[in-house]
Order: C-alpha cells, then structure tokens, then sequence
C-alpha cells in the first residue's frame, strides 16, 4: 500500500508562510522542495478556520475551474484555500495518491497567484517538474525528491519541521 496527502512548493514560498497555521508541519525534501503533510491536526485546524471540512466534490471544482478533472478522494475545502493563500507567493500543488497492491491512482492540482491553474490529474512527476524538479539520471522526479521514502502520509511525521 502506498498513500500520500500533501502540499507540494519551493522552499521560497512555504518559508515564513505558515506561521499563522499551528499545526502545520513541514517536510524538507532535496531540490528544496517542501511538503506539508495533510494528515491529523492540520486538517481539523483548516476545517476550524475556513469551516471547510467537506470533500471538495465535482460541483465545487468545476466552480473553482471547469478544466479540473473531479476524482479527488480526500481534497478539503480548507486544503484548497491553504494552497490558494501559500500560491500567493509562488506555484503550489497538492498531491493525492493511493495505490494497493499494483492498483490504484493520483490526482494532481495546481494553484498560483490564488487560482487554480490547473493540472487535471497530471502525472506526480508532472507536477514536480512544474515545481523545478529534476529528474537525475537513475531516478524520475518522485525517487529524486524521495516522495517513495515512506509507504503513508503519516509514516512522515516523524520527519517534520514545526
């Protein structure tokens, strides 16, 4: 089983960005890439504060844009308004995946300046390229940022910055 939840952004655009979120927590991944991981507090925080606990479902995406593809299993309204305020100050993605036992799949979604500037379930290393990954010779942009170091969301924990 693999699973993964989280805000995906340049370090220049996460730092000092967080500090009216307590619950969040950062992850220093290489190519200074940082991820927030969107599991336990953070969540409950973010429903507190935009009251927006509830799964984003279809109608609300294709409000927030008619391009972006409906799937998302655990996207929140308040994920959606912390990547909107973070893009602000740069590009920031969230990232969902699930895969058991060879199946499963991912969705994507891209903020900048606010808005959704979509992605449409793009491919992980997608994403990252978009972020400025680079994939290095042996590995692709996921390996080469170690976003396959852990099996969960939560197994990252342990990892993080306050």
């Amino acid at each position: 089983m693999y699973e993964l939840e989280a805000i995906l952004a340049r370090k220049e655009t996460i730092e000092g960005a967080l500090s009216d979120f307590q619950q969040a927590r950062i992850i220093r991944l290489p190519q200074d890439i940082i991820m927030i991981p969107m599991v336990g507090r953070l969540l409950q925080e973010l429903e507190i504060r935009y009251q927006g606990g509830t799964k984003v479902t279809s109608p609300d995406i294709q409000r927030f844009s008619p391009s972006i593809h409906p799937d998302f299993e655990r996207l929140i309204v308040g994920v959606d308004k912390l990547a909107r305020y973070l893009s602000q100050r740069g590009m920031v993605a969230y990232v969902e995946a699930t895969f058991t036992g060879g199946y499963g799949g991912h969705d994507t979604m891209l903020w900048e300046n606010g808005k959704v500037i979509g992605s449409r379930g793009d491919d992980i290393n997608v994403v990252l390229r978009k972020l400025g990954v680079i994939a290095t010779r042996d590995r692709d942009e996921f390996d080469s940022v170690g976003l396959g170091r852990h099996r969960t969301t939560k197994q990252w924990l342990p990892e993080c910055d306050s």
